[in-house]
């Protein structure tokens, strides 16, 4: 296989027929298949699919509305695993969001990492769901540092910093130094120093836990596919401006950066960006699944001016999504808020090779400009969920299927990752999908 249209077409063979999967019956396989082949074809735009997929766009929700907090997944992974089981018998998505978004409490509290703060810690409620920790977990000056060597600098620098248990990585040796017989002694005794032998034993306490952990969501998510359930996406990445805006500087000091230290920024972000690439390729290897979902944060409209994202944001991230491409795969950005100023780039990828996610931009407009080009999916408002009617989604829903469904190329979908929403206005989004949607 040498060309990218090759190589995904062996990714969709490989998605729609799992090596070694068992469904639990013929009419688990055709569900299976024809929710795989339903998705395959509102991506591709080549031929329109029977019905408009219904895509799922959550984290807790299975959790809040099996009647249950986001502490109790969160601390017993068999109730996460529970609560998604009977989710998905209620709730018939074309596809499974992960559960391993949900991670576990008692590994992050073994290395005393500080990037969020979950249930029952720091004044968050149990009932609530994880909050990010804005701070300044890098230095501005030390774009320079990261890009030299950005291993050395995750691993010596910026994980001692959010992960207390894990303080003594500062002392960790440069790995590059091990070479030949002069170097030998130097590199290996640091690992006799008693503190990193400390962190070293955290770390493998905490893996030994969570591979506990997704051992059981991964069996849940075999039992799953062989109940007829596709996952919903098989990789994950960012934008390389977001991987270090997001948690490595602060919003504020992300955004001064920008005009106080644009070159080193601009250096880091082109280290990262063949990482970030690679980060997803490598997940979708693994999950059997082309499709990766890339969540984007500092690129909407307002955060940046249009001049600063052709610079800052948007080179880099088509890289990305170009490796992703390349190597036979679907990127799935996620447009969260609104993507107004930015509708012309959608079509900067070849057709009918990514599904982007709407939240707030006029998905109809976007459908006039760019709906012959990629698959749209969205945007019924999150507010909806909470308010009003399920007359009030039914309606909103049927204006979608009649303005952006036609001709394919849409899925229907939430505009915001859902936590808590009211199982009637889910079920009216579902039942108006199934009911109009047809082709």
């Amino acid at each position: 296989m040498t060309t990218w249209q090759e190589k995904r077409q062996a990714r969709f063979e490989a998605w729609l027929n799992p090596a070694g999967l068992e469904f639990v019956s013929p009419s688990a396989k055709a569900d299976y298949q024809g929710r795989v082949q339903r998705i395959i074809d509102a991506i591709e735009l080549k031929k329109t699919p029977d019905r408009i997929p219904l895509y799922p766009n959550h984290t807790f929700m299975p959790i809040y509305l099996m009647g249950k907090r986001p502490v109790d997944a969160m601390r017993d992974v068999k109730v996460g695993i529970e609560t998604f089981e009977k989710f998905i018998d209620e709730y018939p998505f074309d596809a499974l969001q992960p559960i391993g978004l949900i991670n576990p409490i008692e590994p992050m509290e073994m290395l005393g990492y500080e990037l969020y703060r979950w249930p029952g810690v720091g004044g968050v409620p149990e009932s609530s769901v994880y909050r990010y920790v804005e701070h300044d977990w890098m230095e501005g000056t030390e774009f320079k540092a990261l890009a030299q060597d950005p291993t050395n600098f995750w691993l010596r620098t910026y994980i001692p910093r959010f992960c207390k248990s894990l303080s003594a990585f500062t002392s960790l040796p440069v790995a590059t130094n091990f070479i030949e017989l002069p170097n030998f002694a130097g590199f290996v005794a640091a690992f006799g120093n008693p503190e990193l032998q400390k962190s070293l034993k955290a770390l493998m306490e905490a893996g030994t836990k969570t591979l506990e952990w997704m051992m059981e969501v991964g069996a849940f998510m075999g039992r799953a596919a062989a109940k007829g359930h596709p996952s919903s996406a098989g990789g994950f990445s960012k934008a390389p401006f977001d991987i270090l805006t997001d948690t490595m500087r602060s919003m504020k000091s992300a955004m001064l950066d920008l005009r106080r230290h644009p070159e080193g920024l601009l250096e880091a972000i082109s280290v990262l960006t063949p990482l970030a690439g690679q980060m997803a390729i490598d997940a979708m290897d693994q999950a059997g699944n082309p499709l990766v979902f890339i969540p984007l944060h500092k690129g909407a409209d307002g955060f940046m001016s249009p001049a600063q994202f052709e610079k800052f944001y948007w080179p880099s991230l088509k890289k990305v999504m170009a490796m992703i491409v390349e190597a036979g795969g679907v990127p799935v950005p996620f447009a969260e808020g609104g993507y107004s100023q930015r509708i012309d780039y959608l079509k900067d990828m070849p057709k009918g090779t990514t599904a982007w996610i709407i939240d707030k931009t006029d998905i109809v407009e976007l459908k006039k400009r760019v709906g012959d080009h990629c698959c749209l999916i969205g945007n019924v408002p999150g507010s909806m969920f909470h308010s009003g009617a399920p007359a009030d989604i039914e309606q909103y829903c049927r204006n979608l299927i009649d303005k952006v469904g036609p001709g394919g190329g849409f899925m229907m979908a939430s505009g915001t990752v859902l936590d808590e929403a009211r199982p009637e206005m889910i079920h009216a989004m579902i039942n108006t999908t199934m009911k109009y949607g047809q082709y």
